[in-house]
């Protein structure tokens, strides 16, 4: 195991040198468009390729949190400056660009400028992006960082920690299918009301009441890790707080 451990450590890091970040693309095609870059692989949370897209070879979904610049049609904002559930937040001032996130009701959006046509807007929200996979898949490194974290430089004679993983999105009571499987009451799920893992509390301090976030937009740290023989991950939350 310390073979592997190392090994994967030897890889990270050769990655990290190798580029100022991982890119993250809108496709899964190194022509598409590059919507952001991961600071380090270890921050890929793992996604299922959505319905209706085949998955690529050397390619791997995530989930991709950030602020972006994107378009909306003026026809598509209401009178209260918000966007139309339903429409698409275009890439560039055309019907014709690519779509980075469909509209919903709940967004955080801020209209940054406005022409004839289009205006642009500030958008905070969570994607599916896709980063190329080298010699080792997102998933790997998730379940690798659960079950053996890779040390970190330090000159502390204490024991290295896992790194501390932050996701957004809507905080859910787990259906009892995903009870049953993974043994969690609660989920953090995206936009597309998929999870995007099952939230384990029992590290979360008694000063936070869980129950208080329910069916409300947070964000949770925590140790992430895969669950073995599944493609379910799981969030072992340090800390809940309100979103925005």
């Amino acid at each position: 195991m310390k073979l592997i451990i190392a090994s994967l450590a030897f890889v990270l890091a050769s990655i990290a040198s190798a580029a100022d970040g991982i890119p993250v693309y809108l496709d899964a095609a190194e022509d598409s468009l590059q919507v952001g870059e991961l600071e380090a692989i270890s921050l890929a949370v793992p996604a299922h390729w959505p319905r209706g897209v085949e998955p690529v070879e050397g390619w791997q979904p995530i989930y991709y949190r950030d602020t972006f610049e994107v378009y909306l049609d003026n026809n598509d904002i209401a009178k209260d400056l918000s966007a139309k559930p339903g429409r698409p937040y275009l890439t560039a001032p055309t019907n014709e660009a690519p779509t980075l996130a469909v509209a919903t009701d709940k967004d955080k959006m801020d209209i940054l400028s406005v022409d004839t046509w289009y205006c642009k807007v500030q958008l905070e929200t969570i994607i599916v992006g896709y980063i190329q996979s080298s010699s080792i898949e997102a998933s790997s490194i998730v379940t690798s960082l659960a079950t053996d974290p890779i040390p970190q430089a330090s000159t502390s004679s204490q024991a290295p920690a896992a790194a501390i993983t932050e996701l957004v999105g809507r905080f859910e009571k787990t259906g009892m299918l995903g009870k049953n499987r993974t043994g969690m009451s609660y989920k953090l799920a995206g936009l597309d009301g998929k999870a995007l893992a099952f939230i384990d509390t029992s590290e979360v301090p008694e000063r936070i009441h869980v129950e208080d976030f329910i069916n409300k937009e947070v964000r949770v740290s925590g140790i992430l890790k895969q669950k073995e023989d599944s493609d379910d991950v799981i969030l072992t939350a340090q800390s809940i707080k309100k979103a925005f």
